[in-house]
């Protein structure tokens, strides 16, 4: 008899593959430190480029404050600063440091050997189809 999962919960099993694949692939490259929290700072900075700190938390569905002690960690790993923002001079936008950038680049080489991990599972062609249908969902869900 085989188990049948909701949607929700296999792409919960999928995250945590995928996320356990990525910390291991570092790890073995000498990555440490970086934490399963970190992950929305890098893809909202790496999509939006440099934000405020409750555009960060609002991305995330955390509460500011939440967001400013992931912000700290990522700060003293030397990863984020934040500057003044020029349109507004009370508030600081967070963006890369250099070492971010080049962290950013590690994660992207990281990420590529989970895929290709995948693709050796269930084929190139499977997985960019399985890669769409996910994208349609969310995109619809974003429209919504």
């Amino acid at each position: 008899m085989t188990q049948q999962h909701s949607i929700g919960q296999t792409l919960m099993l999928v995250a945590r593959d995928f996320q356990r694949r990525l910390d291991s692939d570092l790890a073995a490259r000498g990555i440490l430190g970086i934490r399963h929290r970190h992950n929305d700072v890098f893809l909202y900075l790496g999509r939006n480029g440099p934000s405020r700190g409750v555009d960060l938390a609002s991305a995330a569905g955390i509460r500011p404050q939440s967001m400013m002690k992931i912000i700290q960690e990522l700060e003293q790993q030397g990863l984020v600063e934040r500057r003044p923002d020029p349109a507004d001079s009370r508030a600081k936008l967070v963006n890369f440091t250099a070492a971010g950038e080049s962290l950013i680049d590690e994660l992207s080489e990281s990420t590529a050997n989970v895929w290709q991990h995948y693709q050796a599972i269930i084929g190139s062609q499977q997985l960019t189809r399985t890669l769409n249908n996910l994208d349609t969902l969310i995109a619809e869900e974003t429209i919504a």
